[in-house]
């Protein structure tokens, strides 16, 4: 077995016991293999290089010269000479032996007789050693390490690389970039919220419907304009009667405006020209359904109120008159029906408000109801306030719109002045009353109209004419 020596790595002074400084200069004490001179650690027990035990020490030996062939690498452990000026006084050295011959590892000891002894411990020695398994090589965790491979001299912490601060304009740069692309974005969710809002408003959203509903309609797409109903059009008319309804003329439409807007309705114009005739006004209604904007039609139904009214049929027609109303609140035709439906039925609160209704509708929507149809919800109404309801004061109104017609014949303006003496007389207002029979005298020349006149006189104590 080959022997091994503790020795310094500094001064290269011999230690008799395995002690982790030199006694001589204070440098690293390493255990060097008697077969190949590679300095190992204190707690090897096997050569990291030969593989050879060196657990015995042996006679201080300098390591072997490297055995390297030419061109190979340089050794792991790169041999450091410390050379040592002797004293004048000193004895020479002797010249140091032969490295002894390789001997084979001893066998291994059977565990009883095997003396766990902490390495460096004072009691520790090469023979207390833990010896290997058979056959096995232990693997120390500072192999990786060799001792003639540790820096003994203590490291510098290695030092912060130095990074130069951009110049202040890269700053400045970064920031205007920063800002510049925060602005571009708020004003671009301002636009996308504006368009957003433009596109929404209602002007806006019902004109779209209002084109697209005449376009089709010109198209005669009655399919498409049929969808485009509010949810009570399409219940109380189907797409064929809708169809059958529509004339055959060819027509177009131009000059769409905004004629009346409130909340959840818009009133269209447009100049419509049929083949054959002067072109004249149309309007077109379109009301919000569940955020759409969609067309209430109740044509058709009002056709029908028409017809049970022509019968003489004022039940059927009430309940008809209803529904029209339901498609569409703003028909003022529809609430006609329904003041007329009420005077028939004697029910005076309820005449007096579908008329008023019919008569305030009339001067904002258009319909079908004529001068003459007007005329007649005043007479309703003024008749319905005097007598049923006994308000003479609010049936003043009423015949003075009603005077106030175009073209009014003679025989009207009879009946309405001597309707509205007996209001006069009933508010004890007999000038006034007095003047509207008077005036009543020249128009009625009925001879019941002429003899009624003249009992108005005889209760005011009118003086004879």
């Amino acid at each position: 077995m080959a022997s091994a020596a503790i020795l310094c790595t500094q001064c290269g002074a011999a230690s008799a016991t395995p002690l982790s400084q030199c006694a001589k200069c204070g440098g690293k004490n390493a255990r060097v293999c008697g077969g190949c001179g590679l300095q190992n650690s204190l707690t090897k027990n096997y050569c990291d290089k030969c593989g050879n035990p060196i657990s015995d020490l042996g006679p201080a030996v300098a390591p072997p010269p490297p055995t390297a062939g030419p061109g190979a690498p340089k050794s792991d452990i790169p041999a450091t000479v410390v050379k040592h000026i002797a004293p004048k006084d000193a004895p020479p050295k002797e010249p140091a032996k032969a490295p002894a011959k390789k001997d084979p590892p001893p066998a291994a000891l059977p565990p009883a007789k095997m003396k766990a002894v902490e390495p460096g411990a004072p009691n520790a020695s090469p023979a207390n050693a833990p010896l290997p398994a058979a056959g096995r090589k232990v693997v120390d965790p500072f192999a990786a390490n060799e001792v003639s491979n540790y820096p003994w001299a203590p490291i510098a912490p290695p030092q912060a690389e130095f990074i130069a601060a951009p110049p202040r304009w890269v700053g400045m740069l970064r920031r205007a970039v920063t800002v510049t692309f925060a602005t571009f974005a708020v004003i671009a969710a301002l636009v996308a919220v504006w368009y957003w809002t433009e596109n929404n408003k209602p002007e806006n959203a019902s004109r779209r419907a209002a084109i697209q509903y005449l376009d089709v309609l010109k198209a005669r797409d009655y399919a498409a304009a049929y969808s485009m109903f509010s949810e009570a059009s399409r219940k109380y008319c189907t797409l064929e009667e809708f169809a059958a309804s529509r004339d055959t003329s060819t027509w177009t439409w131009s000059d769409l405006r905004i004629d009346h807007i409130e909340p959840g309705a818009v009133l269209y114009a447009y100049e419509l020209k049929i083949a054959g005739a002067p072109p004249r006004t149309d309007r077109v209604l379109f009301v919000e359904e569940n955020k759409k904007w969609v067309r209430p039609y109740s044509w058709v139904l009002m056709r029908k109120v028409e017809e049970a009214f022509e019968k003489n049929n004022a039940d059927m027609g009430l309940v008809l008159a209803q529904a029209a109303a339901t498609v569409n609140p703003r028909d003022p035709m529809a609430r006609g029906y329904l003041c007329e439906a009420a005077y028939y039925r004697k029910a005076p609160a309820d005449t007096a408000r579908q008329c008023l209704t019919a008569i305030e509708l009339s001067h904002v929507y258009p319909s079908n109801l004529s001068l003459k149809s007007l005329y007649h919800l005043h007479a309703i109404l003024a008749d319905t306030y005097k007598n049923a309801l006994q308000k003479p004061d609010l049936a003043l109104d009423q015949f003075a719109q009603m005077l106030a017609f175009p073209s009014i014949s003679p025989a009207d303006q009879c009946e309405i002045l001597l309707a509205r003496s007996e209001a006069y007389i009933t508010l004890s207002r007999p000038g006034e009353a007095l003047a509207d029979a008077n005036r009543a005298s020249q128009l009625c020349v009925r001879p019941q109209d002429l003899a009624y006149i003249e009992e108005i006189r005889r209760k005011l104590n009118a003086p004879n004419q």
